[in-house]
C-alpha cells in the first residue's frame, strides 16, 4: 500500500502516474492530480468538454451528433462524471418535453486554456509523432 504524503506536499507527476499503474483505483490522498489524470485517461472526457465549450449551452442529442463514434451510454457517463467533478453544469428545464442543457462552469473554464495548449502542442507535433510511429513499425 502506498503511504499518503503529508497534506502540505503535492506529489510529483511521476508519482501520480505510478499510483495510477499500481492500483485499479487512484489514491486521491496520495495524488491530488488524480481527477485530472482520470480525465486524460478517459478517451472522451476532454472531447466532450471542448465540444460543450465551443457550443454552450448544448443539449445531449447535439453533443451525441457532433462527436463521432461515441455511444449514448459513454456520453452519459462522461457527462455525469464531469458534472459531479464540477467541470460542467447540467441544467434541467421543466418544459414539455423536458430539456437538459450542459455548459462549462467557472472551474471548467480554468481548465480550458490548459486543454487548448495540449491540443495546440499535438497539432504542432503531429507530423513528428506520426513519423516516429512509422519508424517503429
Amino acid at each position: 500500500m502506498v503511504r499518503p504524503l503529508p497534506e502540505s506536499q503535492f506529489c510529483s507527476v511521476s508519482a501520480c502516474f505510478a499510483s495510477l499503474t499500481m492500483a485499479k483505483k487512484l489514491d486521491y490522498e496520495y495524488c491530488k492530480a488524480a481527477p485530472m489524470l482520470e480525465w486524460f485517461g478517459n478517451k472522451w472526457a476532454l472531447v466532450v468538454l471542448m465540444k460543450i465549450s465551443e457550443n454552450e449551452p448544448v443539449r445531449f442529442n447535439e453533443l451525441y451528433r457532433n462527436i463521432p463514434s461515441v455511444s449514448e451510454k459513454v456520453l452519459s457517463q462522461v457527462l455525469r462524471q464531469l458534472t459531479v467533478d464540477g467541470i460542467i453544469r447540467r441544467e434541467l428545464f421543466a418544459d414539455v418535453p423536458p430539456r437538459t442543457e450542459y455548459s462549462v462552469t467557472d472551474l471548467g473554464k480554468t481548465l480550458l486554456p490548459h486543454v487548448e495548449a495540449l491540443i495546440n502542442w499535438g497539432r504542432e507535433n503531429f507530423d513528428q509523432i506520426m513519423s516516429n510511429r512509422q519508424k517503429r513499425e
